[in-house]
């Protein structure tokens, strides 16, 4: 019995349906491929986010003032109270400058039988309230011109201008601002030197913005030390924030 064959306009059907399964199939990798490419970079990003965020965390709520009241080298400035006036700072809030709790000692200075001078040199002065400074607006030559600083001094000197090392915390923020809960609203300034009764804020409101991405983006850092509360706010009685 003789076999019946395709014919030509069979023939013709079938690799036309065999070629747009093929472009489907191909379409659907490059989707594919696109799609893991992106949602790499989105997790890329999002982990340099939280780190950068972690660390004003842990900076900013390590602040700490002196018990005594009249001691001149402690103190919490934010805001325009930082004298900073670099033109890529929001009007929200120019900088921090403060006084924070004292790092924990490196395990090697712990450990090291070196004498008191020679750990001082190598370390720095250790314990005691250390001056912390946030700004967009590098104090020494830094290699870099862009983004945002750290400045640490140990101990505090009662200068909040300058001292210390400084260092690039993220080259891409493009802006950054600072806002301060008084126990009722939040401030665009805190100037502790200006109080009565010197208070930390209850919390701060950081808002910032990249060069690579003008997303705004913004995270709430409670301070621990404060005694600020919506029951116990910053008031004119006890020395409002400027």
């Amino acid at each position: 019995m003789r076999t019946r064959g395709l014919t030509l306009v069979e023939l013709m059907v079938a690799v036309a349906i065999t070629a747009l399964i093929a472009a489907s199939a191909a379409q659907a990798t490059y989707v594919a491929v696109r799609h893991q490419a992106s949602a790499k970079a989105y997790r890329a990003a999002a982990v340099r986010d939280s780190q950068f965020e972690d660390k004003l965390r842990r900076l900013i709520s390590s602040a700490c003032l002196s018990t005594v009241t009249t001691d001149t080298a402690s103190y919490y400035l934010g805001g325009d109270a930082t004298g900073d006036t670099d033109s890529n700072l929001t009007t929200s809030g120019a900088g921090l400058v403060f006084t924070a709790l004292g790092e924990r000692l490196p395990a090697e200075y712990v450990t090291s039988q070196d004498d008191f001078e020679t750990l001082n040199q190598t370390y720095g002065p250790q314990g005691g309230l250390q001056e912390i400074s946030i700004s967009q607006s590098a104090i020494g030559s830094a290699p870099v011109s862009t983004g945002l600083f750290l400045r640490k001094q140990v101990p505090a000197d009662g200068d909040s201008t300058q001292g210390g090392y400084e260092s690039s915390l993220d080259t891409d923020i493009d802006t950054i601002s600072f806002e301060f809960y008084t126990g009722e609203t939040w401030e665009l300034s805190w100037d502790t030197t200006a109080m009565d009764v010197p208070r930390l804020p209850a919390a701060v409101r950081v808002t910032y913005t990249r060069t690579s991405d003008s997303t705004e983006r913004m995270f709430i850092v409670r301070i621990p030390l404060s005694d600020v509360t919506p029951d116990n706010p910053l008031t004119t009685s006890t020395g409002a924030a400027q």
